[in-house]
Order: structure tokens, then C-alpha cells, then sequence
């Protein structure tokens, strides 16, 4: 079964995280200035997150909005 849009981009998430080392997820929500749940969510794939909070992460995880929407690209196939 393929990856919606969504779950793609979660699952993009938690591989950059855990590329990141032993990251929880609360650590990856402070470092990205979004809330805990909602960064869960985010990574479960049941909510999509706008285009703002999109950079927030990139600018926690210190890469590019580009390569984040690409990886999650490449998992949706």
C-alpha cells in the first residue's frame, strides 16, 4: 500500500530523527519550536503540517524545506 502525502512526510520525519541520533521526539518538537503532540502527529502521519511549521522543522533539524519534502517524496514513490 502506498504512503499518502501525509504519512510520507512523517515517515521522512522519523528517519531524519533518527539519522539524528537517539532524538525523542519531545527533544526534536523543542528543537523545531513546535509543540510535542502535534510534532507526533505530524510524524504519524494525521495531521499535515502548513507551510510555516514546515520551515520550523527544517530550521530545527538544520536542513531545507526542499530536503525534507524530498524525502518524503522518494517514500511516497
Amino acid at each position: 500500500m502506498a504512503l499518502s502525502r501525509s504519512q510520507a512526510f512523517g515517515e521522512a520525519l522519523r528517519q531524519l530523527r533518527a539519522e539524528r541520533g537517539d532524538l525523542s521526539q519531545e527533544a526534536a518538537a523543542l528543537a523545531c519550536q513546535v509543540d510535542r503532540s502535534y510534532y507526533g502527529k505530524i510524524e504519524r502521519g494525521t495531521k499535515s503540517p502548513t507551510l510555516g511549521t514546515i520551515w520550523k522543522i527544517a530550521d530545527g533539524f538544520d536542513t531545507r524545506p526542499s530536503e525534507l519534502l524530498a524525502r518524503a517524496e522518494r517514500l511516497q514513490g
